[in-house]
């Protein structure tokens, strides 16, 4: 899949291929249609805030399409429309 990455802070994004996940048995597989970039991106991009590891995908205020669920994954399903942000979870 294609990614916007930040290798280096400082220096420009760039577009890399990386493997597509494979959901664990509590996982969600998200395609994502739409990511927002934030005051946090901005920050490691710029080098104000460390960041590791790198390569890094930036975007972590995410909209998108469940693609698949792991074995133990019941509250979704293929198909679903999600939102996802780093801070506010399901908690499981």
């Amino acid at each position: 899949m294609k990614a916007v990455r930040l290798v280096q802070p400082g220096r420009p994004l760039e577009a890399r291929d990386v493997p597509i996940p494979q959901p664990g048995a509590r996982d969600v597989l998200v395609r994502v249609m739409a990511a927002g970039i934030c005051h946090s991106d901005a920050h490691y991009r710029a080098g104000r805030s460390r960041v590791e590891p790198l390569p890094m995908t930036l975007g972590h205020e995410v909209a998108g399409i469940v693609e698949q669920t792991g074995a133990e994954v019941s509250r979704f399903k293929a198909g679903d429309r999600v939102c996802v942000h780093y801070l506010v979870t399901c908690g499981e």
